[in-house]
This record gives structure tokens, sequence and C-alpha cells, in this order.
């Protein structure tokens, strides 16, 4: 039957309020939760990049050319994502995720609706209380309407290792590698390179109230594809680097020790900002609340 991981190996002597507390890195911990996450985004200023936010301008009058009429300055937009992970044990997980968009474009008209549904699994090759070495894929559905910049148009795989270790009682850090490969879409299409690494520290641990502040780096790199730039022309995206620093707090309520919903479950808020002159956006705020099993 689904559930969460084996008692034994969550528990241990503080470890777990240091545990998981990544907000943009993908977690290498399989366990049973349902994750609800809200993200403002502020100027993205190459949405068609890669095809990674959504495809390429239809003002490029060629039939791949799937995306918003009007070439595109800058986009603010809003996701709302309902995540939903379950556990076979302490290795191997399953997750859907199933995002709704609200987009702010500076020319084209605003929109909103059902964005690109994506699913997948993870499995832990290293799994104890201490440190977790995982791979996961996850696949993307072009189930967004891109005509109105809400997906991309294309079938996309994501292969990924996911690393945790635990540094000491309080501090814990985690780790991700993956690789953005679409399947289809136009020539604007491309490979990209996330990696990121993150530290957790359990700044304040009472018998029933948790704080820990989240640092992480993130960053992506182009592999291939194309982007229209601010004259409006097809350039090459290759090689375009991005990187953004995230901090944020993390609460947790009641005792991680014992079993229960309210006990195993927290909220995270927090801010992201650009570190580079290429974007995907400038600013970003993100809340989540992780209810598990």
């Amino acid at each position: 039957m689904f559930g969460s991981l084996a008692r034994g190996s969550d528990i241990g002597a503080g470890v777990a309020v240091a545990r998981d507390g990544g907000a943009y890195l993908d977690s290498a911990i399989p366990r049973t939760q349902i994750r609800l996450r809200f993200d403002a985004a502020y100027d993205d200023n190459r949405p068609d990049r890669a095809e990674f936010f959504y495809p390429k301008c239809g003002c490029f009058m060629t039939p791949d050319a799937r995306g918003p009429a009007l070439p595109e300055k800058s986009v603010d937009y809003q996701d709302i994502r309902t995540y939903i992970e379950a556990a076979y044990d302490n290795r191997f997980s399953a997750f859907l995720e199933v995002p709704v968009r609200f987009l702010n474009p500076e020319v084209n008209p605003n929109t909103n609706g059902l964005g690109d549904i994506n699913f997948g699994a993870k499995y832990a090759v290293i799994a104890n209380c201490d440190q977790y070495a995982t791979v996961q894929l996850r696949t993307f559905t072009p189930t967004g309407d891109p005509f109105k910049g809400l997906g991309t148009n294309h079938w996309t795989l994501e292969p990924s290792l996911l690393y945790y270790s635990a540094l000491s009682d309080r501090l814990s850090f985690q780790a991700e590698l993956s690789d953005y490969i679409p399947l289809g879409g136009s020539d604007f299409a491309g490979n990209v390179l996330q990696y990121g690494a993150g530290l957790t520290y359990a700044a304040y641990r009472g018998p029933s109230f948790r704080v820990s502040p989240v640092v992480e780096l993130v960053g992506w790199t182009v592999l291939s594809g194309k982007e229209a730039n601010d004259a409006g022309q097809a350039v090459s995206a290759s090689g375009d680097t991005i990187v953004n620093a995230k901090f944020g707090l993390r609460f947790g309520l009641g005792d991680v020790t014992q079993p229960g919903l309210l006990n195993q479950s927290d909220f995270y808020i927090g801010y992201g900002r650009a570190l580079t002159g290429e974007v995907w956006y400038k600013d970003i705020v993100r809340a989540e609340l992780r209810l598990r099993f």
C-alpha cells in the first residue's frame, strides 16, 4: 500500500527537522504528499527561448509558429500548481502535477487556463537516514493552449539526478541536475540543462513549531534552440546561461517525530532574483503548502 517513508529512517535524532527543505530543487526523497504551490514571476523578456516557457511567436508566420501572435518584450505570470506524489516505500514514488497559469504579457492579451500537465516517477538508488541519491523521469504533456502562451505545444522528457545529504542534525544539502529534452516543437525548441544546489538549516525547532531558512542557487544553460530578440528576429539561444538566487523560510507545525498529517506538513514562502543578464524572469515570489502523509 502507498505510504510515507519508513518511520525508522524518518525520525532519526533531529535529522528530520532539517530534511527535504528545498523549494526550487526537486526532492530526492520519495514520499506521499500533496503540494499546493503559487508562483508570481515578473519580466520574462524571452518567453519563447528554446520553447521552454511557450512556443515560437506566431509573428514568424510559419506552420510551426504556434505561440502568441505578437512579439513579446516582457511577460509576468502567476502559476497555481497542484502536485500529488504517492510513495510505495522509501525508494520509489510516482507523481502528477497540474498547473493553472495566469499570463500577463506587455503586448499580447492577458490569458489564463490549464498549463502543461506533467507526471513521472523517482527511484532512490541510495536511501538511508542521512543520504539519498535518486533518479527521476518527468514527462510534460502539451495540454496548455500554445496560442495563449499557456503551454509549449510539444511533449518533453526531463531526466534528473537528485541528491540529499544530512550534513548535521540541523543542516541539510540538496542538489539537482536535469536535462529538458523537447520531443518535436519548432526550430526554436532546444535542450535546456538545469542544475542547482541548496542548504536548509533548522534554525528553530520547538516541540510543535519549526523554522528553517532555505538558500538555493539554480542555473540553466540552453544547449540548443532559438529565441526572438528585441527586434523580433530569430537568433540562436544556444549558450544562454541563467543563474538565480533563491531565499526563503519553511515553517513546520506539530511534532515531526510523530505520524499524522499536521506533524509531517509545512509551509514555505520565499523570493528569487536573477543574477545574470539572461533571465527566465527577473523576480519571483513562491509560496507552497506541503501536506505529507
